[in-house]
């Protein structure tokens, strides 16, 4: 089994299967697991055998709070554009998208934005024929959770990973592979944006881990390209990789350390990342043009 880094940014839920998935219409507080909350935590999903690592959903989002910036509507893709989306490729694009404009506006407690936004989900979940995880009852049991974060992460993930298991178990993995890059890319998207208006290194660092996550996208989106309608979008992340890889990673290894009692050993490792301004520069402005081109259908 090949194992490929795939380390993203999600601020989004759309792959958060490691989230607890909780059956009753309220959610019970500290419902989330303490590492989903652990911005170093990851978990895996699975493509053709091939694991992919990803760290928690929530993880840029807490990056972002940190900023300390006020909560920008003008950041995500307008509720209104959702009607133009009418072929599959740009609902499923443009799904991945909502979820992190929701997973955003959840983490900064905009209700009614995020309720709002929760609609435009709800309708490309249902023409992609998703009805079976955003059903009548997702929708009250997350309007009545609406404010506590947490809880809404958890319902937004147990239906994500409803979805997610669908798509794949009805041979429509290039829906799947859409939905998980349109989340990539918005992340990135809030994350250079937001770091140009107040410079940050742990947001910085977050951004240069993706140069990993890139070819893994750029892989499954080849491998998943039904009647080649990624090719457009396989060169403009193509192009966007030829930004990333001037981006410097040092792996800094420390020396194992072994438990005899568990009998476990664990290796540790540190990593240096060096991207500068021009870099950074670069990457937004591709990546702003590659969402455009998504966003306008």
């Amino acid at each position: 089994m090949k194992q490929i880094p795939f380390k993203l940014i999600f601020g989004s839920l759309i792959v958060a299967t490691s989230l607890v998935s909780c059956s009753s219409e309220e959610e019970p507080e500290n419902v989330v697991e303490k590492e989903i909350l652990d911005e170093n935590s990851s978990f895996n999903t699975v493509f053709d055998g091939k694991i992919f690592s990803i760290p928690s959903p929530v993880q840029t989002a807490y990056l972002i709070k940190q900023l300390d910036l006020p909560f920008d509507e003008a950041l995500l893709n307008k509720n209104s554009n959702v009607s133009k989306y009418v072929k599959e490729y740009n609902q499923a694009l443009n799904l991945g998208i909502y979820g992190t404009d929701v997973g955003y506006a959840s983490m900064y407690e905009q209700k009614d934005i995020t309720m709002k936004y929760l609609a435009s989900v709800e309708k490309l979940t249902s023409e992609l024929g998703l009805d079976i995880a955003f059903d009548n009852a997702f929708l009250k049991r997350f309007e009545k959770n609406n404010g506590n974060k947490d809880s809404m992460l958890v319902i937004m993930s147990d239906a994500y990973r409803k979805s997610d298991n669908f798509l794949k178990q009805s041979n429509r993995k290039s829906t799947s592979a859409l939905i998980l890059t349109g989340g990539w890319i918005e992340s990135i998207y809030f994350a250079t944006k937001l770091n140009r208006q107040k410079q940050n290194p742990d947001v910085e660092k977050r951004i240069g881990e993706q140069k990993q996550s890139l070819n893994s996208i750029i892989d499954i989106l080849t491998e998943y390209n039904d009647n080649n309608q990624n090719d457009l979008l396989i060169a403009e992340m193509t192009d966007l990789k030829v930004s990333f890889d001037k981006i410097e990673m040092n792996y800094h290894y420390s020396a194992p350390e072994t438990d005899k009692d568990k009998k476990v050993t664990t290796f540790t490792h540190t990593l240096e990342i060096k991207i500068d301004a021009k870099i950074l520069g670069e990457i937004e402005s591709k990546i702003e043009a590659i969402r455009t081109n998504i966003i306008k259908g």
